[in-house]
């Protein structure tokens, strides 16, 4: 859904969505929140097995604009992605300001900055499911509230612990990201009136992370080179991930139909893919380890409409 809004917007003011080998992110990433004075966060991403470690990665993510770092304190060396800002809440408001401005700056000069023509966005016709909607941007009013449901949905909304979904679309309330998140974490839930910021009092929410698939971490393909398996299996992942991300590229190109396609031919055949190079080892000699995507470009081979 967020990056069906960002699209949106993007493509409203005559942008392109490029999803390409340039700019997918490689493992493990540096990502630096740079905000003003001491609001300032660095910390690494890594692929790697579902953690309390992982897990706190997910709520740096995701923390709200208006709560401290988290603790333990990491630095995480040269960024390999910046934004400047503290926070994703507080980057899309800075988004929000300058199209504002931009969009002042076009009445004035009696130009439009939206386009009238709304074929390259998606709507709820060629969108899954999920909390939220698609929202169509037109105006600078439409825009702010795409915009909106993304910072809602990850932070809360008006600085709580909910998405905000259940005033904006009618939907069940629910948590935001980084309480979801801090639930597992802290392996409680929420309360309703459990204030924001704070661990969760609620009934225990009981986690095994013994369970979990040994995989290995920030793995690439080299790392495969005397696994048969896993080298065929994971080229596979990377083929069909990429098609993937050049689908959703053509969605908002004009065609927002294959959107639908990338999904539930591209998305979920990644999953079964997945739960399967988890487990097999990557070599028995060495450990335990198992196998796992390494999310890498490949460039994907074109296929005849017929094998579509």
């Amino acid at each position: 859904l967020h990056l069906c809004l960002a699209g949106n917007v993007l493509v409203a003011i005559g942008g392109k969505v490029r999803l390409g080998a340039r700019n997918i992110p490689r493992y493990p990433l540096n990502l630096e929140f740079d905000g003003q004075g001491i609001r300032h966060r660095d910390f690494n991403i890594r692929l790697e097995r579902f953690s309390p470690a992982s897990l706190l990665t997910f709520r740096r993510i995701e923390l709200p604009d208006d709560l401290p770092p988290l603790a333990p304190p990491e630095v995480g060396g040269s960024a390999d992605v910046e934004f400047a800002a503290y926070s994703i809440g507080e980057l899309y408001q800075e988004i929000i300001a300058s199209l504002k401005q931009l969009d002042r700056r076009y009445r004035s000069a009696g130009l439009e900055l939206f386009k009238s023509d709304t074929f390259s966005q998606v709507t709820e016709t060629y969108f899954w499911h999920g909390g939220g909607k698609p929202l169509v941007v037109t105006d600078i009013d439409s825009a702010t509230r795409a915009l909106e449901v993304i910072i809602d949905q990850d932070e809360g909304a008006s600085g709580g612990i909910y998405d905000g979904d259940c005033a904006k679309f009618g939907q069940q309330p629910e948590l935001s990201h980084y309480y979801k998140f801090s639930e597992v974490y802290y392996q409680r839930r929420y309360r309703p009136d459990d204030k924001p910021g704070m661990p969760p009092t609620g009934e225990a929410l009981c986690v095994d992370f013994e369970q979990v698939h040994p995989i290995i971490a920030d793995p690439k393909h080299s790392d495969y080179a005397r696994n048969a398996d896993l080298a065929a299996l994971n080229k596979r992942f990377n083929e069909s991930y990429s098609m993937m991300l050049l689908q959703i590229e053509e969605a908002y190109a004009g065609d927002p139909k294959v959107l639908y396609s990338a999904i539930m031919n591209g998305m979920h055949d990644l999953t079964s893919i997945a739960r399967t190079m988890m487990k097999i080892q990557v070599d028995p000699e060495r450990g335990e380890e198992t196998g796992a995507p390494t999310f890498e470009w490949v460039t994907p081979v074109a296929v005849s409409a017929d094998e579509q």
